[in-house]
Protein backbone atom coordinates (compact mmCIF):
# COMPACT_ATOMS: atom_id res chain seq x y z
CA UNK A 1 0.00 0.00 0.00
CA UNK A 2 1.58 3.39 -0.95
CA UNK A 3 1.28 5.36 2.12
CA UNK A 4 1.06 8.88 -0.24
CA UNK A 5 -2.29 7.66 -1.97
CA UNK A 6 -5.11 7.59 0.46
CA UNK A 7 -8.76 6.61 -0.46
CA UNK A 8 -11.55 8.58 0.54
CA UNK A 9 -14.95 6.68 1.75
CA UNK A 10 -17.14 9.14 -0.42
CA UNK A 11 -18.29 7.01 -3.22
CA UNK A 12 -21.16 8.38 -4.74
CA UNK A 13 -23.31 8.11 -8.56
CA UNK A 14 -23.31 10.70 -10.30
CA UNK A 15 -26.58 10.97 -12.50
CA UNK A 16 -25.04 13.21 -15.09
CA UNK A 17 -22.21 11.46 -16.47
CA UNK A 18 -23.83 7.59 -15.12
CA UNK A 19 -20.77 6.69 -13.04
CA UNK A 20 -19.48 6.31 -9.62
CA UNK A 21 -17.05 8.64 -8.49
CA UNK A 22 -15.07 8.47 -5.01
CA UNK A 23 -11.62 10.82 -4.45
CA UNK A 24 -7.85 10.00 -3.46
CA UNK A 25 -5.54 12.30 -1.81
CA UNK A 26 -2.32 12.07 -3.43
CA UNK A 27 0.47 14.21 -1.77
CA UNK A 28 -2.16 16.30 -0.53
CA UNK A 29 -3.92 16.81 -3.40
CA UNK A 30 -8.03 15.57 -3.57
CA UNK A 31 -8.08 13.16 -7.01
CA UNK A 32 -11.40 11.59 -8.80
CA UNK A 33 -11.66 8.32 -9.79
CA UNK A 34 -14.47 7.68 -11.80
CA UNK A 35 -15.79 4.61 -12.84
CA UNK A 36 -18.63 4.74 -15.92
CA UNK A 37 -21.52 2.45 -15.39
CA UNK A 38 -24.91 1.56 -17.34
CA UNK A 39 -26.29 -0.18 -13.78
CA UNK A 40 -29.30 2.03 -11.32
CA UNK A 41 -27.66 3.98 -8.68
CA UNK A 42 -28.95 1.58 -6.18
CA UNK A 43 -27.03 -1.45 -8.05
CA UNK A 44 -24.01 0.80 -8.79
CA UNK A 45 -23.50 0.74 -5.17
CA UNK A 46 -23.99 -2.39 -4.49
CA UNK A 47 -21.34 -3.47 -6.93
CA UNK A 48 -19.14 -1.07 -5.78
CA UNK A 49 -19.44 -1.92 -2.04
CA UNK A 50 -19.19 -6.06 -3.11
CA UNK A 51 -15.93 -5.32 -5.19
CA UNK A 52 -13.89 -1.97 -3.15
CA UNK A 53 -11.18 -3.07 -2.13
CA UNK A 54 -10.43 -4.38 -6.16
CA UNK A 55 -11.22 -0.58 -6.99
CA UNK A 56 -9.00 1.04 -4.82
CA UNK A 57 -6.03 -1.07 -6.00
CA UNK A 58 -6.65 -0.15 -9.64
CA UNK A 59 -6.74 3.19 -8.35
CA UNK A 60 -3.90 2.94 -6.38
CA UNK A 61 -2.07 1.45 -9.55
CA UNK A 62 -3.52 4.12 -11.89
CA UNK A 63 -2.18 7.04 -9.83
CA UNK A 64 0.95 5.59 -9.32
CA UNK A 65 1.29 5.20 -13.10
CA UNK A 66 0.13 8.69 -13.63
CA UNK A 67 -2.76 7.71 -16.07
CA UNK A 68 -4.56 10.52 -15.80
CA UNK A 69 -7.25 11.69 -18.12
CA UNK A 70 -7.54 15.12 -19.66
CA UNK A 71 -9.67 16.08 -17.39
CA UNK A 72 -7.34 15.11 -14.19
CA UNK A 73 -9.05 11.79 -13.25
CA UNK A 74 -8.40 8.74 -13.01
CA UNK A 75 -10.11 6.47 -14.76
CA UNK A 76 -11.29 2.59 -13.57
CA UNK A 77 -12.78 -0.31 -15.80
CA UNK A 78 -16.31 -1.60 -14.30
CA UNK A 79 -15.74 -4.82 -12.89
Amino acid sequence: MNQQILINDDIHYNETRQCLIFTAMVSGMLVSCVIATSLTKEQALTHFKAHQFDYEMQAEQRIEDEAYSAQGEIELVQL
